[in-house]
């Protein structure tokens, strides 16, 4: 299996569960991250809710095809229950519009742009600069893996508290988890198979980490994803809502559990 090539129907899954709670008035803004080192400015967009704060804040991270809807539902989601929440756009940063049969390289670029979207959230007014969190989908999650997980090890960055992987790729993992970790998957995924990501949480479990992991009996990839069932590059997808709902409300319970 490529990772290039899997990546690419996992991103676009729109959530349609939703992070229940009382609406609350959002501010969005387009805004740039500037560049640091050899890496570029990242082009970004952060929403907080009404108010001076400060707020806890969430990195929302996208998949191989880049911005979709699902990020904005998500920020959206967020926004509701009193986090700011920044969706960088870390393709667009790098020139690309499309990484799904891009290499490794541009998926360790695209962890260690995440790394830098973080230490500018952390910076802002109203940002509270030690309750940070990140969410992310298919490559985005494997992003995570790269900041919490690192195959190559180093510091996470500073005030991230918590990390959430939706069906992530967990192989060649070790499981010197640096911050409390959940992950959601199936164990019908015959694109990103779950036995991996529950080899992670056992051992990390044993080592002492916090790594927390449903796995939906019969979801495939993308069980989030509405829509009729079909076989994409010969994996199936197969939408279920009562997953999605469920995932969606152990997501944000966990994030409230490490940022409020």
């Amino acid at each position: 299996m490529h990772v290039n090539v899997w990546l690419r129907c996992g991103i676009a899954a729109l959530a349609a569960g939703s992070m229940l709670g009382v609406a609350v008035p959002a501010r969005a803004a387009s805004v740039t991250i500037p560049a640091v080192g050899s890496l570029p400015a990242i082009p970004g967009n952060l929403q907080r809710p009404s108010g001076p704060g400060p707020f806890p804040a969430v990195v929302i991270l996208s998949g191989c095809e880049g911005l979709s809807s699902l990020e904005s539902k998500t920020a959206g989601e967020l926004v509701q229950q009193g986090y700011a929440a920044l969706i960088p756009d870390v393709l667009a940063a790098q020139g690309i519009k499309n990484a799904c049969t891009a290499g490794a390289g541009t998926i360790a670029t695209s962890a260690r742009l995440a790394y830098v979207s973080l230490g500018w959230l952390a910076a802002q007014p109203g940002i509270i600069p030690d309750h940070l969190g990140v969410v992310g989908f298919s490559m985005g999650a494997i992003e995570i893996l790269g900041l919490v997980d690192p195959l190559q090890p180093h510091d996470p960055p500073p005030g991230l508290k918590a990390a959430v992987a939706f069906y992530p790729d967990c192989s060649q993992r070790r499981p010197n988890v640096s911050v409390p970790l959940r992950i959601l998957d199936g164990d019908a995924d015959d694109w990103t198979p779950a036995a991996p990501c529950a080899a992670l949480a056992q051992a990390a479990g044993a080592a002492g980490k916090i790594v927390q992991i449903t796995t939906y009996p019969g979801a495939t990839h993308a069980f989030n994803l509405p829509g009729p069932q079909r076989t994409y590059l010969g994996h199936t997808l197969r939408y279920d809502g009562a997953d999605d709902r469920d995932a969606d409300a152990k997501a944000l319970q966990f994030l409230d559990t490490y940022l409020k």
